[in-house]
């Protein structure tokens, strides 16, 4: 029997199981079908893609959502 691998570590949590996420951490959100496409953290844009890319980017952001095809802006930090 082969041992399984794991292509990624998991991360170490920002916050205890069983808690609410930081108030400093915001989910961006497909407009068209709700799909997260990336998360806000201290002022930067943190996008997770297929096959381990990842990206800390500045604002404004432009994205397509993998869901539905949907172009998607966030223009800053506050996301609501």
């Amino acid at each position: 029997m082969t041992t399984p691998y794991h292509s990624r570590r998991v991360a170490n949590q920002s916050h205890n199981v069983g808690t609410p996420p930081s108030t400093t951490e915001h989910e961006w959100r497909c407009n068209s079908c709700a799909k997260l496409l990336g998360v806000c953290r201290d002022g930067q844009m943190h996008l997770r893609f297929a096959r381990g890319h990842e990206y800390l980017v500045g604002f404004p952001v432009v994205s397509t959502c993998r869901g539905c095809g949907s172009l998607n802006t966030v223009t800053g930090p506050a996301l609501r």
